[in-house]
């Protein structure tokens, strides 16, 4: 697992905070899990089903930065006008396999696997598995 503790952490690498080093740290993340369910793979093989989101914003010299990976997704809520009513702008997109989009990117991705998607109980999932979708 990553973890920033600080804002001068976060902003101590090369380039500070930036979108290339939030995604380097959930390539990281999904490189070590990887490792651990290889490392455990006769012991455990189940751990390789497990699906897991993960939704990150980070404000960093007035900038928000937002990444996500599953079945997660970031809203930003706003004042308009006068009135000072809020609305929810949604500023990211779930990565799940009941969207077409996603389903045909894994089917691209594997093409030589005719099950890597399948329709289980009226929901799409991976493998038929879990509805995660994306990963590095």
């Amino acid at each position: 697992m990553i973890c920033v503790r600080s804002r001068a952490e976060a902003a101590s690498g090369p380039g500070g905070v930036t979108a290339d080093a939030i995604r380097d740290a959930f390539a990281a993340t999904e490189a070590a899990f990887i490792a651990q369910v290889s490392s455990q793979w006769d012991t455990n093989p189940d751990l390789a089903t497990v699906g897991s989101c993960c939704l990150v914003g980070v404000v960093h010299d007035q900038t928000l930065f937002v990444a996500n990976l599953g079945d997660s997704r970031a809203v930003l809520g706003k004042k308009v006008g006068r009135s000072g009513q809020i609305v929810a702008e949604q500023l990211s997109t779930e990565h799940n396999a009941n969207h077409e989009a996603v389903r045909q990117e894994l089917m691209a991705q594997h093409p030589d696997d005719p099950q890597i998607v399948a329709l289980k109980h009226g929901v799409w999932r991976v493998k038929g598995i879990i509805q995660v979708g994306f990963y590095l």
